[in-house]
Order: structure tokens, then C-alpha cells, then sequence
């Protein structure tokens, strides 16, 4: 099964037209991408998962926060390693997604923690020798690149 991770990257038109109209499930980190029609999110940090829920239509995956709500899905089994970035491959991961496109570039933050996101989604892959990611653009991640047309044919 296939998966893209939406950050808050700019996109050009074309670009954000083929992720809205993809069929591939895609799945929003915090409050990004509302544009390009989201069909979750996820969220690690505390006290965000019920901002979601007011200001977006999608289901939201949360590592942290326990309030019961129907639109609320707990994913307690992830481990949060700092990144929501990472917490979102793990969960694709164990929900039987084995390809993740990335549409994203890791430059958000500072060098160290760029470094520590690169770590983690090497561990990953390392041990999940049947998962491939990739980035959809140039950017700071240890992955190969391959367009959004690429990665639907595939």
C-alpha cells in the first residue's frame, strides 16, 4: 500500500494538483496542507490533536493525547521520537504501508534536529528491510527522489 506525507512545503501548481487528485491516502502532519485535501492527520505534540479536531474535517492520529473522541485515533503503539515526521513512517509502517512518499525536504529546523530525523528514518528502513520511502524533491533526507507521477505509477 502506498502513502504520502503532506508537510508544509510550497508546491507549485501542478504539483499540488496531481497530490488533490491522486487516489493515494494521504496523511497530513499538525496543521499542514489543508489545500491538498488530506484524508488524515497526525499530531505527537500535547493538546493539539482537539485544535485539529475543531478547525479540520480529517480524523486525527495522535501518539499523545488520550481524549476519547469518535475522530480521534490513538496510535499508543508509536513511540514518540521527537518528530511528528517520524512518528507518521512509524505509524504508516505498522498500519501496512510499505510505500511513503515524502512530500517534504526537512530543512524546517535546525541542523541537529534535521540530522536526528534523518537518523531516525534510517533505523526505520533498516529494520523494515520491505519498506521504501521516498522524497518527491531535492531536499535534507538520506532517500532517493522520484516525482508524485512516478511514485502513482509504481
Amino acid at each position: 500500500m502506498k502513502a504520502l506525507i503532506l508537510t508544509g512545503i510550497s508546491l507549485n501548481h501542478h504539483e499540488k494538483e496531481l497530490i488533490q487528485k491522486t487516489g493515494i491516502k494521504k496523511f497530513a502532519l499538525n496543521h499542514h496542507a489543508q489545500e491538498l485535501k488530506p484524508d488524515f492527520r497526525i499530531c505527537t505534540d500535547y493538546g493539539i490533536a482537539a485544535l485539529l479536531l475543531q478547525k479540520f474535517p480529517q480524523d486525527v492520529i495522535t501518539t499523545r493525547d488520550y481524549a476519547p473522541n469518535k475522530r480521534l485515533i490513538y496510535a499508543g503503539h508509536i513511540t514518540f521520537k521527537g518528530s511528528t515526521i517520524v512518528a507518521c513512517i512509524e505509524y504508516l509502517i505498522y498500519s501496512g504501508f510499505n510505500e511513503i512518499l515524502i512530500i517534504g525536504n526537512n530543512t524546517v529546523h535546525q541542523i541537529f534536529f534535521q540530522e536526528r530525523v534523518k537518523k531516525e528514518i534510517d533505523c526505520l528502513l533498516q529494520s523494515n528491510s520491505n519498506i521504501q520511502i521516498f522524497q518527491f524533491s531535492h531536499g535534507n533526507f538520506n532517500l532517493p527522489i522520484i516525482s508524485i507521477k512516478e511514485f502513482e505509477r509504481r
